[in-house]
């Protein structure tokens, strides 16, 4: 089902057949945050040289915070489930295609895309639906005014204030990452229980999102401690780094991306979302990973939902695993290697 908007959207371009889908040599198409390589298949079938974008890494496509420059001949954007997201790459869609390009929506019903008209940004004409088909819509609109002005991340920067119980700060937050705009339960659950690592410790935030673990865990360590940021996600990478300055940054996914060895502390509340589907991938690719990436005497802290069997998996490859916080449907696990001495 995660694909059946991309196949309705590929079969509305083969619909309209090749002769009307081409637009002169080199034309070009932009398919923006489709995990579904369906439709960039039958825009290439239909003459167009077709670029994909990803904000979140996708194995062999190009992933930055914001999408190619073009000129486009044409847009389209995969439904993401953040309204205020879809308004940002809608607007980054409309600046560019030339007037008179066509910028192209589609999702499924239960992504919100009935409703998505009013994310379309001025100086286009109201979106009509080519096609509606198996729960889905594709929605259509031709750029008839200037380029929208805000095209550019900054311009759709959200601050908001944040408190995981040392005092309220002001926090960074763009359209579509984890828990825009707020602190999340489970990360403040996290964020209050983490210990205090010793002067100098290299800290792991796995999975950063917009970097308050690394935030937490570095303003309740020693001086000279350093933090690293990884996460998939390039516009929550660079949330991150704004919020937590001077820490290193990697856009990767999977514990061998991170220096084996190499930290006193990983701290992660483990995304349960590939994409649009739930999984559990990320938290067991961590629990299998941590151990090669602490040191000698180093802790994993982790939070999950109560109903998950962290507690079998961590024991699995940790010597020591216990359980400090618990509230609501979160639990704050702690484990570490053989030697390590629990905080």
């Amino acid at each position: 089902m995660r694909a059946m908007p991309s196949r309705v959207a590929a079969e509305w371009v083969r619909t309209r057949g090749r002769d009307r889908g081409r637009r002169g040599p080199g034309a070009e198409a932009l398919v923006a945050g489709d995990e579904s390589a369906a439709l960039a298949a039958a825009l290439d079938q239909a003459g167009f040289e077709t670029v994909r974008w990803h904000r979140r890494l996708q194995p062999g496509q190009r992933c930055t915070t914001w999408p190619p420059s073009g000129p486009f001949r044409e847009v389209w954007v995969r439904m993401p489930r953040a309204g205020m997201e879809a308004a940002m790459l809608l607007h980054a869609a409309a600046a560019r295609v030339a007037d008179g390009g066509a910028i192209f929506l589609y999702g499924a019903a239960n992504e919100g895309i009935r409703s998505a008209t009013k994310h379309f940004p001025p100086g286009t004409e109201t979106p009509r639906a080519v096609l509606v088909k198996r729960r889905c819509r594709v929605l259509r609109a031709v750029r008839t005014g200037p380029p929208p002005r805000k095209d550019e991340l900054a311009a759709w920067e959200v601050r908001a204030v944040v408190d995981w119980g040392a005092g309220a700060r002001d926090w960074t937050f763009f359209p579509g990452v984890f828990a825009c705009g707020r602190l999340d339960a489970a990360t403040e659950l996290l964020a209050r229980h983490l210990p205090e690592p010793p002067s100098g410790s290299r800290i792991l935030d796995y999975g950063a999102g917009t970097g308050v673990l690394a935030a937490a865990a570095l303003e309740r360590s020693g001086p000279g401690s350093t933090a690293v940021l990884l996460e998939p996600d390039a516009i929550s990478l660079a949330a991150a780094t704004r919020n937590v300055p001077g820490a290193e940054a990697i856009l990767g996914r999977g514990p061998a991306v991170a220096a084996p060895g190499g930290f006193d502390l990983v701290v992660s509340n483990p995304p349960l979302h590939e994409g649009r589907r739930r999984s559990v991938q990320a938290l067991g690719a961590l629990v299998a990973g941590a151990p090669r990436l602490l040191t000698r005497g180093g802790h994993l802290f982790i939070v999950t939902q109560r109903q998950l069997p962290a507690a079998a998996a961590l024991g699995r490859r940790f010597a020591s695993v216990r359980a400090v916080a618990d509230r609501g449907p979160f639990r704050v696990w702690t484990a570490s290697r053989a030697g390590g001495r629990q905080p």
